[in-house]
């Protein structure tokens, strides 16, 4: 903020760039009514808010649970160039969802649809990830199996979303098929799905014979962290 400051001090001006990372800064300390005034003065001096800033600070809205004032600002950008971006979809779907807001999340993934934008890789990562939390594993399946014949095909981060949803919801039939088809494609665990596989092998609700499918979707630098290495 001195810094910030000073720039004013010194006769010089902000600009789009200089906004943006303070705005940024002050939402990563929680102090969101400052960075919204900083928006607004950055407004007023007329240095119009690009798609990183607009991303920027509705990104900080909704990691501070502040999903109302997100969709606020959204909807009073009303059809706007920024309102175009599927980034911005994204921010405002994951925000909603984290925030237990999924009805809200579920209209913004239709409204997409109805504007005749493409979901990405994303989009349908942070849909399938809300799905999951909802407890709809079964609308999570499908949605995977729909962006299977889309131009836009499961990533490695789709396959541990999914299969974070199944254990998380005891949805057991599939893992071993989604198992497979991560090794046929040569993904990998990362370490919070590999640690829930482990428990629930541990607690008898998986059986033991994964455990050599499983060892194989370990990275080698999670070996050494893992059961595995014993």
């Amino acid at each position: 903020m001195d810094l910030f400051n000073e720039i004013t001090r010194k006769w010089l001006k902000h600009d789009v760039v200089i906004y943006s990372t303070m705005i940024q800064g002050l939402f990563q300390v929680g102090r969101c009514g400052d960075a919204r005034k900083l928006f607004d003065e950055m407004h007023g001096k007329g240095q119009m808010p690009g798609q990183l800033t607009y991303g920027i600070i509705l990104e900080g809205l909704c990691n501070n649970h502040q999903i109302e004032e997100a969709l606020s600002l959204f909807h009073l950008m009303g059809d706007s160039k920024l309102n175009t971006d599927i980034v911005v979809y994204n921010i405002l779907i994951d925000g909603a969802s984290q925030c237990g807001k999924f009805d809200i999340a579920r209209r913004l993934f239709q409204d997409l649809t109805d504007k005749g934008l493409c979901h990405n890789v994303q989009t349908y990562n942070v849909m399938i990830s809300g799905l999951c939390r909802e407890g709809l594993v079964g609308d999570a399946k499908d949605l995977f199996l729909k962006m299977a014949e889309s131009d836009f095909p499961p990533n490695n981060v789709t396959y541990r979303v999914l299969l974070q949803g199944y254990l998380k919801n005891q949805y057991y039939d599939d893992i071993e098929i989604l198992l497979h088809e991560m090794y046929g494609r040569r993904y990998s665990l990362d370490a919070s799905t590999l640690s829930l596989l482990l428990d629930q092998i541990t607690a008898g609700l998986l059986g033991n014979p994964l455990l050599e499918l499983i060892g194989k979707l370990v990275p080698k630098e999670l070996v050494g962290a893992s059961s595995f290495s014993t």
